[in-house]
């Protein structure tokens, strides 16, 4: 899971930025639905950007996406909360955002997060913002499958945590 850290007067630059990515017919731009020869782009745009990412990812072989999306969202939700991060955009998943929503509740009411911090879902195709995020996410699945390029390309933008 990938956080992509934009200061609020940045937002708008990285929106646009984003949306301008989109391909005639795309209602997104998604790693995973681009091509080998356009995702060298993908990553060289989002490299450029005013953006820094936190990548935290969990290894449990055994584990279902909702439970790898938790436990990542169990460490980043605190790390976040103790930045200057009030809100934080998640793409949404439908009936599942909830479970979301849980996480961030259990934390406040165990006093592990203490201050104002709002989790908001969006439609991918709504919110250009959230596919740094995909990006990132991708350059980090290429790298854990030995193609380390898109990573380099971001360099210093990404800190990757590993969670078990």
């Amino acid at each position: 899971m990938a956080a992509a850290l934009i200061e609020d007067e940045d937002v708008v630059v990285v929106r646009k930025t984003m949306d301008a990515l989109l391909l005639p017919g795309e209602t997104k731009v998604h790693w995973h639905g681009s091509s080998t020869e356009r995702r060298p782009e993908l990553v060289g745009v989002v490299a450029e950007l005013p953006v820094c990412s936190i990548i935290v990812v969990h290894h449990d072989l055994g584990a279902a996406d909702r439970r790898h999306r938790r436990k990542c969202l169990e460490y980043l939700l605190p790390t976040l909360a103790h930045m200057p991060c009030d809100q934080v955009a998640l793409e949404s998943r439908g009936t599942m955002d909830r479970s979301d929503l849980d996480i961030l509740q259990k934390f406040r009411a165990r006093k592990i997060i203490t201050k104002p911090l709002r989790i908001d879902h969006i439609r991918g195709r709504a919110e250009p913002v959230l596919a740094v995020a995909d990006v990132v996410c991708g350059a980090i699945v290429q790298h854990r499958v030995g193609n380390p390029g898109y990573l380099h390309t971001l360099g210093g933008l990404v800190d990757i945590i590993h969670i078990i």
